[in-house]
């Protein structure tokens, strides 16, 4: 399939970010984040250039440049590879592709394939989800990785000795997530197809939600019916104006807020459903 890549350049920071969670909303599903310019993919039935003028409309004098160009979808992996750098997480979880060396004192090594499917390690909003994981104990937990993207979360949580699904709407990502986790030996993970309805009545110790706002809010009672009392609820994906709104909500629909990380503009609410 081919990709569509957009790339637009800025002169303040920010705006990458801002964009990127903005260009999400239209479906596209990778991005390249290299602070002043981004580069964001979506496959060319998915494109819509109306939806795409009309979220730029409203940054256009804050982009410097722009462009939008085809790529054959064999020839992404020349793409990835020269634009992706292998990354060290709070000095103990090392996220790299095949072809990267091993890093020396990692605790923590996960592989993943070349692919346009989310999460790299390096959007502020991995991050914070991997760093919240590491300090939970996973030993025997069943968890949901909601929205799975390349699978990272699900691939880590089973090296740290949980077991469970993570699903995803994209069929190409949820694929490329399988591949990822039998890369990494990650055989206590079922990788999913679907949307929320695939939940359907199991029941979870700690549901991973990295996506965006709105389908966190319209989700809550949903992962509330398939979380056992006093487990826990990882939200990310949303920019830190929008964390009040969703934490209001979360707590109106009964959990309690534990911790708050926020990155680079991103927020992540760790937070547990009460008894």
């Amino acid at each position: 399939m081919d990709y569509i890549e957009v790339s637009l350049s800025f002169e303040e920071e920010v705006f990458s970010e801002i964009l990127e969670a903005e260009l999400a909303e239209i479906d596209f599903e990778s991005f390249v984040n290299e602070k002043k310019l981004l580069k964001a993919y979506i496959t060319d039935d998915k494109f819509n250039q109306e939806a795409l003028d009309d979220i730029l409309a409203s940054y256009s004098e804050s982009i410097t440049n722009s462009s939008i160009v085809k790529i054959e979808h064999t020839n992404w992996n020349a793409v990835w590879e020269s634009s992706y750098d292998p990354v060290l997480i709070d000095d103990q979880i090392y996220v790299k592709a095949p072809f990267h060396p091993d890093h020396p004192s990692a605790e923590i090594t996960i592989t993943l394939d070349p692919n346009m499917s989310f999460g790299t390690g390096h959007h502020p909003t991995t991050h914070m989800m991997l760093k919240e994981l590491s300090v939970l104990d996973l030993q025997g937990k069943r968890v949901c990785d909601f929205g799975c993207g390349s699978g990272i979360l699900s691939i880590y949580a089973s090296i740290k000795g949980a077991s469970g699904i993570g699903i995803e709407i994209d069929a190409h990502a949820a694929e490329a997530a399988r591949v990822n986790l039998q890369h990494n030996h990650s055989q206590n993970f079922e990788i999913i197809t679907g949307d929320i309805s695939s939940l359907r009545t199991a029941l979870f110790d700690i549901i991973a939600a990295n996506i965006n706002r709105n389908v966190i809010e319209e989700s809550i009672h949903q992962f509330k019916a398939v979380l056992n009392p006093g487990s826990r609820l990882l939200c990310a994906g949303f920019l830190d104006d929008d964390a009040p709104g969703l934490a209001k909500k979360l707590t109106e629909a009964g959990f309690s807020i534990i911790r708050k990380d926020q990155k680079d503009g991103w927020t992540m609410l760790s937070t547990q459903r009460n008894l």
